[in-house]
């Protein structure tokens, strides 16, 4: 039987992107430079140039920008989607289609006035920004994203994938706005900012300590920040179930939809800051292939797919069950570290424990902010044992069970040396037998 025809796609060579692209991509720039002068009281007063030098930055970032959009080009091979930019440096990406494991139309707030898209492709082993390309019409990037998921998964795939992106599958939860507030308000970085900030703005007006206005601007980024990531960049937060796996849709300004297969997740992290535990709230981070890796637009290095910004503990169970089917975090009987680790951790010696069962390996730690780390066993990359000087002299030592970059990080901390040593070689045979299982099962379907 030979393989459908895929859709007709322009296959120019060395095709450019929209040509509003520099201005969607770099009309913040501007933004800020208006801002900066006029809150400069010496440019206010003299507008001329004032206005000279706001054209200026709006000259050069349009020049810079064609510059960047006239080498930027973008073209289809046999085996792979390449795209050559820059001007000064070249840069070229190859993105194999059978890397490629799903692919979304967004559409930024900026884009979105122009009728504009960008592709994010969610590449194996690859970053975030790997995976972009922006921008095009926006029917010219679903077309060429039904182009790459034919090409990359098969005609059948592509079809089923875009009548998703058409028809929204009933959601499994909506985060609610209010949670979504309330959980920001509470967290460490907002509070802790907070309360420096009104102590800077009492020290300023009733003991005249004045430090000036740059003092409190970082205090004021770090309460402003965290709420439009959070509550602007999750709201609406909709999970569903497809039959390609979980998707997530999420944004008010930027809108992003994410489908998480099953067979991607590396690990979980579920973080519960103090006073979120109060209120019995969590969140849930996955790592996944082709997300976590890459530093982009002030996000942590070690940054996953969300699997859930904010819930509930009986939602926290529900989704952690959608993704490893039959876990129950409940059931997993935790091993407490021993007394003496007391000497290296005074209080959090009580929240370090370690547990598994036959599909997860699971750690726990952190008293103020608890951090629970699910590692599947077949993900394994390595098993390591490490020991510093204290811990020599306390007969202490930590196990590390290696995984891909991303927010999972399971660490048996401070397990005596002989528990240490057994559960090192023990993990790894875990690990092995999980993956031997994995690949019996694959070979039987096949």
């Amino acid at each position: 039987m030979t393989e459908p025809t895929p859709p007709p796609v322009v296959e120019q060579m060395g095709a450019r992107l929209h040509p509003l692209t520099p201005f969607v991509k770099g009309w913040g720039y501007f933004v800020v430079a208006a801002v900066a002068l006029v809150n400069n009281e010496g440019l206010r007063s003299n507008l001329e140039v004032a206005g000279i030098g706001l054209a200026g930055v709006l000259v050069g970032g349009i020049l810079l920008g064609a510059l960047s959009w006239w080498f930027t080009k973008w073209q289809l091979t046999d085996e792979a989607i390449r795209v050559d930019s820059g001007f000064l440096f070249r840069r070229t990406r190859i993105i194999r289609f059978d890397r490629i494991q799903a692919i979304d139309v967004a559409q930024p707030f900026v884009a979105r006035l122009f009728g504009m898209a960008e592709l994010r492709m969610d590449v194996a082993g690859g970053g975030k920004s790997d995976g972009k390309l922006s921008y095009f019409k926006y029917a010219d990037a679903g077309q060429l994203r039904t182009t790459l998921l034919v090409r990359a998964k098969g005609e059948q795939v592509a079809q089923q994938q875009g009548q998703e992106q058409q028809d929204e599958a009933p959601p499994l939860l909506v985060v609610p706005t209010s949670r979504l507030l309330g959980a920001t308000l509470l967290s460490s970085t907002v509070l802790g900012s907070a309360a420096a900030l009104i102590w800077l703005i009492v020290a300023t007006m009733v003991f005249e300590f004045h430090v000036g206005l740059f003092a409190g601007l970082p205090l004021l980024l770090g309460v402003v920040q965290p709420i439009y990531k959070q509550v602007v960049g999750n709201q609406g937060f909709t999970l569903s179930q497809t039959d390609h796996g979980l998707r997530t849709k999420r944004g008010l300004v930027d809108v992003q939809r994410q489908t998480i297969p099953p067979g991607r997740v590396q690990g979980l992290l579920i973080t519960e800051p103090l006073i979120w535990r109060l209120l019995g709230w969590s969140r849930v981070e996955l790592d996944i292939a082709g997300v976590a890796g890459s530093k982009e637009d002030g996000e942590s290095e070690n940054e996953g797919a969300q699997l859930l910004p904010v819930g509930e503990r009986s939602e926290v169970a529900a989704v952690l069950a959608r993704v490893l089917p039959g876990f129950n975090l409940d059931a997993i009987d935790l091993q407490r570290a021993p007394e003496r680790v007391k000497w290296l951790r005074p209080i959090g010696w009580r929240y370090l424990a370690y547990g598994a069962d036959e599909q997860v390996f699971v750690t726990t730690n952190g008293w103020i902010s608890r951090r629970t780390s699910i590692v599947l066993h077949h993900k394994t990359q390595s098993v390591r044992l490490t020991q510093g000087p204290l811990q020599r002299r306390l007969n202490l030592a930590n196990v590390h069970i290696d995984t891909p970059q991303g927010p999972t990080n399971a660490v048996a901390l401070h397990r005596s040396a002989e528990e240490a040593a057994w559960l090192t070689q023990a993990q790894a045979h875990q690990a092995r037998q999980a993956r031997q299982a994995i690949e019996t099962t694959r070979s039987d379907q096949s």
